[in-house]
């Protein structure tokens, strides 16, 4: 029984496998080859399922190469702070981003350039508040409305204001200025660097809440107006701090207040305004924008390219070169941002008597 039994399971063995085999031949067992066949299956099912997981966490494909219009000159600020950006982004995106400046009016032509693109993500737009706050309510027709031609993508900075004064003004403080401006009723205009734009405003404003014969004496830019107060052609300025910082370190002018909610950390023995006991505040912004109509998922794409942008510790160090500070954010937190300002500076502006031109 036993012979028969080992003959038999030899005769079961014999029937699994080939009955001649070539010498050197590699043998796979049929079961083994169907063990082999439902893993690979099974490997390949897996691998297909997770394709739409990761597919969603890299976000939808940019339609690229994108462009980043700048409505004001190359090699300002607020050109240095785009170029900066779409640096960084472009690795994270995979595709060119490219700066093109469309300087004028204001930021009126990148703007109006915007709302022509067409909504597909490969147009964008760096643009402060200026563009998007205050030309909306000081332009009888910029040929934009902010508030329905634009998606905002995200915030990308903000920055303070400062006042300062010539060397040859002997002014040394806020006070000083004030001082000054009551003795010398015929001097006592303020340059700042555009007609209808926020620093104007807020000096009337403080004009007349302290009865001051205080008056802004508009330039077209602030680089002309920094160079005339720094020869001593007009006593003070206001604009951004980072226009002044240079001068400043020279002595060619002095920084006498920044119009921030706080001191800033590259200037602190220079007091806020409200330190040296006036209102003047003032704080501009800078924001990334799509034309209206741009889908969500390439709007959200954008937005955490920029804000991963905002985090590069190259990035921070360069914008603090220039007094910004990074501000990552949501596009809605943009959004609502300039709903607020709106609302904020539309009564201010009416009080000031300007006609919108």
């Amino acid at each position: 029984m036993a012979l028969g039994t080992a003959a038999g399971a030899r005769h079961r063995d014999r029937s699994r496998c080939p009955a001649r085999v070539a010498p050197g031949a590699a043998v796979i067992h049929p079961e083994c080859l169907m063990k082999s066949l439902r893993a690979l299956r099974h490997l390949l099912a897996t691998t297909l399922l997770a394709l739409p997981c990761a597919v969603a966490a890299a976000g939808p494909e940019v339609p690229g190469p994108v462009r980043i219009l700048v409505g004001f000159p190359a090699g300002g600020t607020i050109d240095v702070v785009a170029r900066l950006v779409a640096e960084q982004m472009q690795g994270d995106l995979g595709v060119p981003v490219v700066v093109e400046t469309l300087a004028g009016a204001g930021g009126q032509l990148a703007a109006q350039a915007l709302k022509r693109a067409a909504p597909d993500g490969r147009t964008l737009m760096v643009a402060p508040d200026h563009t998007a706050v205050i030309v909306p309510l000081t332009v009888a027709r910029p040929g934009f409305d902010s508030r329905t031609d634009f998606a905002p993508v995200g915030m990308v900075a903000d920055y303070a204001g400062a006042l300062a004064v010539s060397q040859a003004s002997g002014i040394k403080d806020l006070p000083g200025l004030m001082r000054y401006v009551q003795a010398h009723p015929a001097s006592g205009g303020v340059g700042v660097s555009a007609p209808g734009s926020k620093p104007q405003f807020q000096l009337d404003a403080l004009a007349r809440s302290q009865k001051l014969p205080l008056s802004a004496v508009p330039y077209r830019g602030s680089v002309p107006m920094v160079q005339d107060l720094a020869g001593g052609h007009i006593a003070a300025g206001i604009t951004a701090l980072g226009d002044f910082l240079e001068f400043h370190r020279a002595g060619k002018l002095r920084v006498i207040a920044v119009t921030g909610e706080r001191r800033s950390g590259l200037l602190s023995e220079i007091p806020t305004a409200a330190e040296s006991g006036y209102p003047l505040r003032l704080d501009f912004w800078v924001g990334l924008f799509a034309p209206a109509g741009t889908p969500q998922p390439l709007i959200a794409r954008y937005n955490a390219a920029l804000n991963k942008a905002l985090d590069v510790p190259k990035v921070r160090e360069r914008m603090a070169a220039v007094v910004f500070d990074p501000r990552p954010g949501s596009p809605s937190a943009l959004r609502q941002r300039i709903a607020a300002e709106l609302e904020q500076w539309e009564p201010i502006i009416a009080a000031s008597g300007w006609v919108k031109q």
